[in-house]
C-alpha cells in the first residue's frame, strides 16, 4: 500500500474521532445521547480498522479482536464516567 493511501486513511480517522469528540462536547448536559454518540464513534471505529487492515492485507481475527475490545472497553468507561 502507498503511504498517500495510508495517510488518507489516518486523516479519516482522526476526522472521524475529531467529530465524535465535537458531537460528545455539544451535547454536554444530555448523558443518553453522549452515550449514543460514543456507541456510533465507537463502531465506526472498529469499522475503521477493519477496512484500513483489510486495505493493507493484513486483516486476521486476531485484529479484529482488539479493535472490538478496545472500542467496548471505551463505552465501558464512558458509560461509567457519564451514567451515574
Amino acid at each position: 500500500m502507498k503511504k498517500v493511501h495510508v495517510y488518507y486513511h489516518y486523516v479519516s480517522l482522526f476526522l472521524l474521532l475529531a467529530t465524535g469528540f465535537i458531537l460528545f462536547y455539544l451535547n454536554t448536559g444530555f448523558p443518553r445521547q453522549q452515550f449514543i454518540i460514543s456507541i456510533y464513534i465507537a463502531v465506526l471505529y472498529v469499522l475503521w480498522g477493519l477496512i484500513h487492515h483489510y486495505l493493507k492485507g493484513d486483516l486476521h481475527m486476531r485484529i479484529v479482536i482488539e479493535y472490538s475490545l478496545i472500542a467496548i472497553l471505551s463505552i465501558v468507561i464512558i458509560r461509567g464516567a457519564i451514567l451515574r
